[in-house]
């Protein structure tokens, strides 16, 4: 998946869209683009409205991928076009996304967020679990997070 989220993001049509979705929301710092596309493709994910040739491509996606980590690939995809850090990731049952945020942004998350802080090297990432159009900005299941603390997260 790592390899098709890399392609995906190098395409131009991708980096269009994700230019033109960040433009349309007004999306003008990075919890701004983190938010404006998280949100892009949790209401892709539910069957909303897109551009009709995203459309497609979203749903070849969507059945390459599965219907669990393709929210995830694309997002990452999308954010890595925007120039953010993110990778897919995998916890137990799930695939999240993780995107790298400043110590800064930390106070400017909902209350229900709960960034993640790498052991090693110190950052922070953003988990983005999506689920559907209204899923929550930063959220993961108790037990994902604990598991994610136990294997290289300090939650």
């Amino acid at each position: 998946m790592h390899r098709l989220c890399l392609a995906l993001a190098r395409h131009p049509q991708l980096v269009l869209h994700a230019g033109r979705v960040l433009g349309a929301l007004g999306a003008r710092d990075r919890l701004g683009r983190v938010a404006a596309l998280f949100t892009f493709v949790a209401h892709l994910a539910d069957g909303g409205p897109a551009v009709p040739e995203l459309r497609d491509g979203v749903d070849l996606l969507f059945r390459l991928a599965g219907p669990e980590t393709a929210p995830a690939v694309l997002l990452a995809a999308l954010l890595k076009a925007a120039g953010e850090r993110a990778q897919v990731d995998y916890a137990r049952d799930l695939v999240f996304v993780r995107v790298e945020i400043d110590l800064l942004d930390v106070a400017r998350l909902p209350p229900h967020a709960a960034p993640m802080v790498a052991r090693r090297r110190g950052r922070c990432y953003l988990p983005l679990w999506v689920r559907h159009a209204r899923s929550p900005l930063g959220f993961l299941p108790r037990p994902t997070r604990e598991g994610l603390a136990r294997r290289r997260f300090i939650a």
